[in-house]
């Protein structure tokens, strides 16, 4: 596979991927992919299913994000800059807001891929 040249390639890189843990660190999280990881600074984001929706800092949504633990990643994709969504092979779809109002610092999040190059938005 040629090296991702956009962010949008790289993300791709974790349709397959199961998610292998997740980490609550202080301030931030990690979404670990047996490899890749997803590091996550922002405070906007939600999962979705069809018969639910839980956002950070609610009851629950820790519990609802560690049983996504051992899925696929179906699909994956930045929207318009805005916002990454990561579609679950159980239907479940975790999404977070890149918007600049919706970041703690001046990264929303940072990616390290399969091949160790590190993205950062």
């Amino acid at each position: 596979m040629d090296e991702p040249k956009t962010f949008n390639e790289a993300l791709k890189q974790l349709i397959g991927e199961q998610l292998s843990s997740v980490e609550f660190v202080q301030d931030y999280m990690q979404l670990r992919f047996d490899g890749p990881c997803l590091t996550v600074y922002g405070e906007v984001h939600q999962i979705i299913s069809s018969q639910s929706s839980v956002s950070w800092g609610q009851p629950g949504y820790r519990d609802t994000l560690c049983s996504l633990v051992a899925h696929q990643i179906r699909k994956a994709e930045l929207l318009s800059d805005e916002k990454i969504s990561l579609t679950f092979d159980n239907e479940f779809v975790w999404s977070m807001s890149l918007r600049e109002e919706d970041r703690r610092g001046p990264e929303g999040l940072m990616y390290v891929d399969a091949s160790n190059k590190i993205w950062v938005l």
